[in-house]
């Protein structure tokens, strides 16, 4: 069977959906990733082949310029920002749909599989008569989000006599139950998050008894404003906690933090995966896989949410006990000192984070879904 997977130039929503394409390719199946060409990179470092759908795009120019390049302001509320996005991923869709049409009916795929704004992906699949797999991240996007995006995209459809985007075949939902906002869309199935980010060194002291708490703070991959200066207050007030602190950031940021308090075990580029087991506690972005990589582990988190779909998550956790939430525009340092140490010291937030945990290792694996997968293809025959 072949399996096309499409991507937006985005770590943050590719390396969720890797997993489940290794889990295809152990299974015996051809699978490829489409992308904008600058992912190429990103996309072989994972193991798996790659094909441009079109030229370099970074996801920054869809974020910040329209259509005819001209340049966008951010809005700065959620309900703006949630349009805001929307419409970028209406504007990707409508700049990788030639590609992925042309790959989709050169390469004959079984299946697509793309994450949940892939809308020439899924446009590609109705054109060429092909199952479309919607891949969740995270806990979830918010469908307004898609509300704006299919408008956005809605000329795109109108020229191939679309109506409107499909229902997909399959949707995996990796959301945990204890935080699910309720609704499942028909043919969904659960998924448990495997983590998935670039291969990293594990550190010796990962295996070691810690003489005290270790508290990691990253704000993730994609350019907060300010994000240097924060850092440095941040870094500054939690050093004065009792705790080993590791920082999860570009070699580049750790020169301009220096010097660096004698707390920090480690400073610089961090696989999550590797030093998260050996952390009590995380303060970070509240992006989607940061998220997930930390509910894994079972920790509790103190969320800086800054855009989209990251304000709903953090109200989610905060609501169920496992997290606290500080909006970046509201931001104090001396407000994550505080709940920091409220995370280290009241045992709730670690059961809460803890239940979550265990949620999500009884949910079912990538390598359960392979049969779901394969069954879509029952009644057009397979390779």
């Amino acid at each position: 069977m072949r399996i096309l997977v499409s991507t937006s130039p985005s770590f943050g929503l590719y390396f969720p959906v890797v997993p489940l394409a290794w889990a295809l390719r152990s299974a015996g199946h051809e699978v490829v990733v489409a992308s904008p060409e600058n992912m190429a990179e990103t996309v072989n470092g994972s193991g798996l082949p790659f094909v441009p759908n079109c030229g370099p795009l970074p996801m920054r120019d869809i974020m910040l310029f329209d259509r005819a390049g001209e340049p966008i302001v951010l809005p700065d509320t959620e309900e703006e920002l949630l349009a805001h996005t929307g419409r970028a991923f209406g504007r990707l869709g409508a700049r990788t749909l030639d590609g992925m049409l042309r790959i989709t009916g050169e390469w004959k795929p079984d299946v697509v599989v793309g994450e949940p704004h892939s809308y020439a992906a899924a446009a590609a699949a109705a054109v060429h008569g092909v199952p479309f797999v919607e891949h969740g991240i995270g806990l979830g996007y918010l469908a307004v989000i898609d509300e704006h995006g299919h408008r956005e995209f809605a000329p795109e459809l109108a020229g191939l006599g679309l109506p409107r985007l499909p229902d997909p075949a399959l949707v995996v939902d990796t959301c945990l139950p204890g935080v699910h906002p309720g609704t499942t869309r028909p043919n969904t199935a659960p998924m448990g998050y495997v983590p998935f980010s670039t291969p990293g060194t594990v550190p010796p002291w990962v295996f070691g008894k810690p003489e005290r708490p270790r508290l990691l703070l990253t704000l993730g991959t994609v350019p907060v404003p300010g994000r240097v200066e924060l850092f440095a207050a941040l870094l500054k007030m939690l050093s004065t906690l009792d705790v080993d602190l590791l920082l999860a950031v570009e070699d580049a940021v750790v020169q301009q933090l220096s010097p660096l308090p004698p707390s920090v075990l480690a400073a610089g580029w961090l696989s999550l995966d590797s030093v998260l087991p050996a952390c009590d506690l995380v303060v970070h972005h509240c992006g989607a896989g940061t998220v997930m990589a930390a509910l894994r582990e079972g920790l509790p988190q103190v969320l800086i949410p800054h855009t989209v779909e990251q304000y709903d998550s953090a109200r989610r956790l905060e609501e169920f006990g496992a997290a606290r939430r500080i909006a970046l525009e509201d931001l104090d340092p001396e407000q994550v000192l505080d709940a920091c140490r409220a995370l280290l010291e009241d045992p709730s937030y670690g059961d809460r984070a803890r239940e979550l945990r265990d949620q999500l290792l009884e949910l079912p694996s990538p390598g359960r879904l392979v049969a779901a997968i394969e069954g879509l293809t029952a009644e057009r025959g397979t390779r």
